[in-house]
């Protein structure tokens, strides 16, 4: 649950929130802060600039994923052993190694196979490039390709034809599911839930050296109620008198 952690007015017509926020990836949930920005910028709109700050993930996701198996199907196992990414001005590089490794697959009926033993592996370096996506006020992380290189002698033993190829189409196509049920929405607390910002456009942004972050800019409409919110956290925040 997201929660306000604190504000402050910086100039007569601008406000900065910051949010604690976790992300939910399937069975855990993850850190990250959020720095909301509101701006006059119009009598009925109001400027919204959200900065969802990633490093705790940027931390977390590489000890979390070590050992684990991107694709496992009877006759191959990639398995990432390493992994380290970050924000390079307006793009997301992605570094990693992942083991290779080719068993034999027999058939046992129709539609059921079982692996047997393990015929060779190989270690591979693997890196790519990300970027975002806002779909339904959300940032979704897409991978822009992916590149697999396996020393010679070991890709002539181990590989035949077109196999690396093959590990790579299914790896883009394992790691987008996982991205594709990860978006970045960013989650505003009670207090300030009735803003209910539309993020017009956003994209990666590099925090301090390589820090990884997503910034997403909208607008606010201007109600009652709208006002009203912010007030009262301003006043919680003591940045403005409270009521007489």
């Amino acid at each position: 649950m997201a929660a306000v952690l604190g504000a402050r007015a910086p100039y007569a017509q601008q406000v900065d929130f910051v949010i604690d926020a976790t992300l939910p990836v399937r069975e855990t949930e993850l850190p990250y802060t959020l720095n909301l920005n509101l701006s006059a910028v119009a009598t009925t709109r109001i400027g919204v600039g959200a900065l969802l700050d990633l490093r705790e993930i940027q931390k977390i996701v590489p000890e979390r994923l070590a050992n684990n198996a991107i694709v496992d199907n009877c006759g191959l196992q990639v398995r990432l052993d390493d992994l380290s990414f970050g924000a390079k001005d307006d793009a997301i590089d992605l570094n990693g190694e992942v083991t290779i490794a080719i068993f034999e697959c027999s058939r046992t009926g129709e539609r059921n196979f079982q692996r047997g033993e393990e015929k060779n592996a190989i270690l591979a370096n693997m890196s790519t490039e990300a970027t975002v996506e806002l779909r339904d006020n959300c940032a979704y992380i897409k991978l822009i390709d992916l590149t697999l290189t396996a020393p010679e002698v070991q890709r002539e033993q181990v590989l035949e034809d077109d196999t690396l190829e093959s590990v790579k189409e299914l790896m883009l196509a394992a790691v987008d599911l996982v991205l594709k049920e990860t978006p970045l929405c960013p989650e505003l607390p009670a207090e300030l839930a009735s803003l209910d910002p539309v993020y017009e456009k956003g994209g990666p942004r590099e925090i301090g050296e390589g820090g990884f972050g997503v910034f997403l800019d909208g607008s606010v409409d201007v109600s009652p109620s709208t006002i009203l919110d912010i007030l009262t956290v301003l006043q919680q925040q003591e940045l403005i008198p409270g009521r007489p």
